[in-house]
């Protein structure tokens, strides 16, 4: 029976094996949060956010785009984010109404499922400038409220910088969504 070489497969590309590096690092980031080792999770927050950046301009600058990646990047990027901000409500209550998080949550299951039924349609359904603007807009957001708990906990004006970004985040979430909902329109009303 002949083995299967990972090596040659273009799945496991390079931008691919950093999406999947990146699922690793959220599982290092949500057990050390857990842990309130807030240092160590911003960490592996803010490498795993490199990361997701490099492998998309690796992607890309190097022509190297597979199905694969289309569907596991943003999948381990919600898992991320989301993970991230329902893992911060426990750090965090008097800051993050858990609403808040409800609503970036139900957006991330919103544009998946209409994501995949396009693609069922054969139509392609890419980030847009939106979509990427939500997602630094969440990754910033997350950062910062990390920053304030490993240090600086005792300056009030960066608590009100928390609770403007994620007014912020909330409201380019929801207008992400709504951009996605009406670019998929089309394919959502054909017959």
């Amino acid at each position: 029976m002949e083995s299967f070489d990972y090596s040659k497969c273009t799945a496991f590309n390079l931008p691919n094996r950093l999406t999947l590096l990146r699922l690793l690092l959220a599982i290092v980031f949500f057990v050390f949060l857990s842990y309130r080792y807030y240092n160590v999770a911003l960490g592996a927050f803010l490498f795993a956010w490199l990361t997701d950046w490099l492998d998309g301009y690796l992607a890309r600058k190097k022509g190297l785009l597979t199905d694969f990646g289309r569907i596991a990047d943003p999948f381990v990027d919600k898992i991320v984010v989301c993970g991230g901000f329902i893992l911060l409500i426990q750090h965090a209550h008097d800051i993050i109404p858990p609403w808040m998080v409800v609503v970036i949550v139900a957006r991330e299951f919103l544009v998946n499922s209409i994501r995949s039924f396009s693609e069922s349609r054969g139509v392609e359904f890419g980030a847009t400038i939106w979509g990427k603007a939500k997602m630094f807009v969440q990754s910033f957001t997350i950062s910062l409220i990390l920053i304030f708990f490993a240090h600086l906990k005792h300056l009030v004006v960066i608590k009100q910088g928390i609770v403007f970004m994620l007014w912020l985040t909330v409201v380019i979430t929801v207008v992400s969504g709504i951009k996605y909902v009406v670019k998929a329109g089309p394919a959502i009303l054909a017959k």
